[in-house]
């Protein structure tokens, strides 16, 4: 599911050297981008095992190569929680030492804060005892210090997941004053010249980011959003295709899920099966691979031919997935039970039942 702590760590993956422009200019200049870099999930994983407990944080670990041929390891820790945390200068020394004790590079380390505590800004780790000191400074981005005009003129994409951000950071939104704050976002998005899989990806951190109440909002944004396209009538608009590269890629996505679930080759075969009765289990197992790839209720329903009302209400219920693996893990209830515990489809407690126990 699309937490927002998988929407900074998508975004960041999507935009990185962006980011580290808009982050650390000096750095961004010395780095050689021809050379690639490599997001190092794999490695984070095995140094902090802990992070897989807490959604509340997102972590990049990624290496890059200077100019000089040397490398450079870059730590970004995106805090996104809400409230002051008294341990959350340790846990960046704690991240800091763990990859210099494994690695012995260097570190750059960035602690974005995006909770609305203006007064809250640890930068620094400091213990002190008989003599024995030790002070360990980072840097620390306050999203809360920036105002949209900040980032109005600046071209780097990056501004325009800063501004989306800042829309998270204004409180209680009304439905209606949340769809105007995401339609105005996105036309001055549009009007900058970003490439295909540029747009796609900053509209996707923008739907989904600050959601609405109202499933009708979401409807609406989507439409509101093709009438904004549909004015460019010189070329085909950016939604336009952006939808039809989401098509073609779900399509596949699609076909290599029903091939792993056993389904026929095909994209028809597989939206057949989607529709035969008796395959509502195969069905589920799709869309919820393909909502954490990143597709659209719209695009998920449109590829498998099924009502987008039965995808959203399977990406509503996956919101509880936590709670039902804590009951499953549990054992003392059924699997209907559960089911009809937590109101979500007995198949969906099924399927993360299974899920446990590969």
């Amino acid at each position: 599911m699309l937490t927002k702590d998988r929407l900074w760590k998508a975004i960041f993956e999507d935009f990185f050297p962006e980011a580290i422009l808009f982050f650390f200019p000096n750095l961004h200049a010395r780095v050689n981008w021809a050379q690639g870099y490599q997001m190092l999930d794999k490695e984070l994983r095995e140094l902090f095992p802990e992070s897989k407990k807490n959604e509340r944080r997102a972590d990049l670990l990624a290496r890059m190569w200077l100019e000089d041929g040397t490398e450079q390891w870059v730590l970004i820790h995106i805090e996104v929680q809400g409230y002051k945390d008294t341990d959350f200068p340790l846990r960046m020394y704690t991240a800091f030492y763990r990859l210099m004790d494994r690695f012995s590079v260097p570190i750059v380390s960035l602690a974005l804060l995006t909770d609305r505590n203006k007064n809250w800004r640890p930068d620094v780790f400091e213990v002190a005892f008989e003599g024995t000191r030790l002070n360990f400074q980072y840097p620390v981005c306050k999203l809360s210090d920036y105002q949209d005009a900040d980032f109005a003129q600046n071209p780097n994409p990056w501004a325009v997941v800063m501004q989306a951000g800042l829309i998270g950071l204004k409180g209680k939104w009304s439905d209606e004053a949340l769809l105007l704050a995401k339609l105005n976002l996105y036309k001055s998005l549009r009007n900058r010249g970003y490439s295909i899989p540029q747009a796609r990806n900053l509209l996707q951190f923008i739907k989904f980011y600050v959601r609405f109440r109202k499933r009708d909002f979401f409807i609406s944004f989507e439409e509101e959003i093709q009438k904004i396209e549909h004015t460019n009538t010189s070329t085909m608009g950016i939604v336009e295709l952006i939808t039809a590269q989401q098509l073609e890629e779900a399509t596949q996505s699609g076909r290599e899920i029903g091939r792993k679930e056993g389904r026929k080759k095909g994209r028809e075969e597989g939206r057949e099966e989607g529709r035969e009765e008796g395959e509502e289990k195969k069905a589920i197992v799709v869309i919820q691979r393909m909502l954490e790839k990143g597709f659209s209720s719209t695009v998920i329903s449109e590829v498998l031919e099924i009502p987008e009302s039965f995808v959203f209400t399977i990406e509503q219920q996956l919101l509880k997935k936590a709670d039902i693996l804590h009951l499953i893990e549990s054992g003392e209830q059924p699997e209907l039970e559960i089911a009809q515990q937590l109101d979500v489809h007995p198949l969906l407690v099924l399927i993360l039942k299974e899920s446990t126990t590969k």
